[in-house]
């Protein structure tokens, strides 16, 4: 599961992301003490990170709690989580989120961004209600991320959490699926109507675009670099193409959930494995509609693939 921001993306966590974590801990480890408290040695291991994340991969087949890695947009390289934990079905539908960023992307705007993703998902994919938050009252960024998610204050639990030998004062915020409904912006739907047969591949077979929206038109993209090169080697160019989408999008603050459709030429047999993989974590959730065509030769000889994009911003 993967779905895109703005800048960012979050993902769930699997057992290869457990060096990445390691280094964000180590980069971070007095920085984040501040907050969760001092932690004990085994943790800072690479060991440590595999059996932490392999709780939290257990914890999610048993529906107790979800781990989620941020990412940049385009990069692999994490830069922090997101978790939700002690979930409650039956009568309370509800659960508790807490979050780390590398203090290096403080003040960017990637947390409000996770944070909303995974409230998203919370909501619409595992069916919860209500989530709850605490923060300490001294944390104003923390509180502030909450508040731009859509969170609302409850009151104080006081000296709730022993934290560096101190029990310390949390903010409880909160908020319930009918005010994370209010918020809703208009977006691009994907559908596959139950009267044709499915499609094919990883695309949908119709687009509904919000009303009053604004229609952008990208020309065919290519694989060059930032720096105008070329690679010869088709999975290179697939991947340079699908960057070049996104970033002419985010110009106009357009994400990949605003594509309406992809037009694919390529002039090679396309490596379908190592672009469902690409693919995937470009759009990031549910594929756009998309046509794919082998043609003989493109405008330069030199070019294997070329992606012609149509996206609603509104």
């Amino acid at each position: 599961m993967q779905r895109n921001g703005e800048s960012i993306y979050v993902r769930l966590v699997q057992e290869s992301d457990a060096q990445s974590l390691l280094a964000l801990e180590l980069r971070n480890r007095d920085f984040f003490q501040n907050f969760t408290g001092t932690r004990e040695e085994a943790f800072y291991t690479l060991e440590g990170q595999i059996d932490r994340i392999k709780s939290a991969m257990a914890l999610k087949e048993e529906d107790r709690g979800y781990a989620f890695v941020i990412a940049k947009k385009g990069q692999d390289e994490i830069i922090g989580e997101v978790i939700l934990s002690e979930v409650v079905r039956v009568n309370l539908q509800s659960c508790w989120i807490g979050y780390f960023l590398d203090k290096e992307h403080n003040g960017k705007g990637y947390m409000t961004e996770a944070v909303k993703l995974v409230v998203d998902y919370a909501f619409d994919t595992l069916g919860l209600h209500r989530l709850e938050a605490g923060v300490m009252p001294h944390n104003i960024g923390s509180i502030k991320v909450l508040l731009k998610a859509g969170f609302h204050k409850e009151g104080i639990a006081k000296k709730n959490v022993k934290i560096n030998g101190r029990w310390e004062d949390h903010q409880t915020l909160a908020i319930v699926k009918e005010e994370q409904a209010d918020q809703v912006k208009p977006k691009v739907q994907r559908k596959n109507p139950g009267t044709v047969a499915p499609p094919m591949g990883p695309y949908t077979h119709l687009t509904v675009v919000p009303k009053g929206a604004d229609l952008l038109i990208l020309s065919g993209q290519v694989g060059m670099d930032l720096h105008g090169e070329l690679p010869t080697n088709m999975k290179e160019q697939v991947e340079n193409t699908l960057q070049n989408i996104l970033r002419n999008f985010e110009s106009e603050s357009v994400t990949a959930d605003h594509i309406i459709k992809i037009n694919i030429w390529a002039t090679e047999q396309m490596d379908w494995k190592h672009f469902n993989q690409v693919w995937e974590k470009f759009h990031g959730g549910t594929p756009p509609a998309m046509t794919m065509s082998y043609v003989p030769s493109l405008a330069v000889p030199s070019l294997k693939v070329e992606i012609e994009a149509w996206a609603a911003k509104w």
